[in-house]
């Protein structure tokens, strides 16, 4: 099985299967009682309106996520530059339920903190048992440990460093 992400940007394709995909992404969040999205209905937001900032600017990337070649999944990573280190978060993260629970997403995942070094910041509400469970084994896994959780504002954050690819012994 090969696993592999590119930026969304550039092909036309791969945003309008982010855009057909990311209805599914709110029906999960919305199930799982996160209390996000649902204030779509008070805020008048659309969910092409919550898509919109993706693709415009340099500040995020939008990363479509293959499995041989055909998109299963998604996720958002932002920049943010601080104290002029390059800071992640992974804002949006996103497996089609079909392909879930085959190692795809924590395979993504490695190759998305590879791919962006520096400083690491992953959040999802408390509310999120199965992204709590999930993110605390991917990122456990792939720092060997080597990672900060604390609670605040109703999420679960996880903070680490990527290293360059060159300097990660497997």
């Amino acid at each position: 099985m090969t696993i592999s992400i590119r930026d969304a940007r550039p092909a036309r394709a791969d945003r309008a299967w982010i855009e057909a995909a990311y209805h599914d992404y709110i029906h999960d969040l919305s199930a799982g009682a996160t209390g996000v999205f649902p204030a779509l209905d008070v805020t008048g937001q659309s969910e092409r309106d919550l898509l919109s900032h993706w693709f415009r600017g340099d500040y995020a990337t939008p990363l479509v996520i293959l499995r041989e070649g055909s998109p299963v999944g998604f996720a958002l990573v932002e920049r943010s530059r601080a104290d002029g280190s390059p800071r992640w978060r992974m804002t949006e993260f996103f497996i089609r339920r079909e392909e879930r629970r085959r190692g795809l997403g924590r395979e993504a995942a490695g190759l998305i903190f590879t791919r962006f070094e520096g400083d690491w910041l992953v959040s999802e509400s408390v509310r999120n048992g199965d992204a709590v469970a999930f993110w605390r084994k991917v990122i456990g896994a792939w720092t060997r440990g080597r990672y900060r959780e604390r609670l605040a504002d109703g999420e679960v954050r996880h903070s680490f460093s990527s290293p360059p690819a060159t300097a990660r012994t497997v």
